[in-house]
C-alpha cells in the first residue's frame, strides 16, 4: 500500500509540475502574443498617423505635388525633344521607340497632374481663345507613332509646345509660391 500511496504522490506531483509548466508556457505564448499585437498595433497606428499627416498637411502635400511634377517635366521634356527630333529629321532611327516609352509613361501617370494642372490649363486656353475643355498636353502624346504626332498637328506643333510649356511654366511657380508659402508657415 505505501507503494501506491507514493506513486500516486509522485503523479500527483508530476501531473502538477506538467500542468504548472503547461500553464507557464500559455502565459509566455500570451505574453509574446500580447507584446507582437502591441507593436503590430503600434505601427498600424504609427502608419495611419503618418499616411493622416501627409494627406492634411499642405507642406508635405505641396513637396509630393512638386515631386510628382517634377517627373512629369522630366518626362515632357524628353517628348519634346522627340517631336523636334521627328519634325526636323528625316531619319528616325529609335526615334519611335523612345516616344513609345516616353508615352507609356505620360499614360500612365498624367491623369492626376492634369486635374492638378486643370485651372492653369483652362486659364492659358481662355487667354489663347481655345476651348477651356481642350486639353494641349494629350495630343502631343495620345497617337501610338510620333509621326502621327507631327502629320495631324495641322503645322501647329510649334505653337501647342508653347502653350504647354507655359502652363508648366505657370504650375511650378505656383508649386514654388505654395512650398515657400508653406515652408515659412511650417518655420513659424
Amino acid at each position: 500500500m505505501h507503494h501506491s500511496q507514493e506513486d500516486a504522490h509522485s503523479w500527483v506531483r508530476a501531473t502538477g509540475w506538467r500542468l504548472y509548466f503547461s500553464l507557464r508556457r500559455g502565459y509566455l505564448w500570451g505574453l509574446r502574443g500580447t507584446r507582437v499585437l502591441a507593436a503590430w498595433t503600434h505601427r498600424g497606428v504609427s502608419r495611419a498617423a503618418h499616411w493622416i499627416l501627409q494627406r492634411t498637411d499642405p507642406l508635405a502635400q505641396c513637396r509630393r505635388q512638386r515631386e510628382q511634377f517634377l517627373a512629369f517635366y522630366e518626362h515632357y521634356e524628353q517628348l519634346v525633344d522627340l517631336l523636334c527630333w521627328a519634325a526636323r529629321d528625316t531619319v528616325h532611327d529609335g526615334c519611335n521607340e523612345q516616344y513609345q516609352r516616353v508615352r507609356a509613361w505620360l499614360r500612365q501617370h498624367y491623369a492626376p497632374l492634369r486635374r492638378a494642372m486643370a485651372p492653369f490649363i483652362r486659364q492659358a486656353l481662355i487667354e489663347t481663345g481655345g476651348t477651356p475643355q481642350q486639353d494641349p498636353f494629350e495630343p502631343l502624346f495620345a497617337p501610338a507613332h510620333v509621326m502621327q504626332v507631327i502629320e495631324a498637328d495641322g503645322g501647329d506643333l510649334l505653337g501647342r509646345i508653347i502653350l504647354t510649356r507655359d502652363i508648366v511654366t505657370r504650375y511650378d511657380a505656383h508649386l514654388r509660391a505654395q512650398l515657400e508659402r508653406y515652408g515659412q508657415q511650417a518655420g513659424s
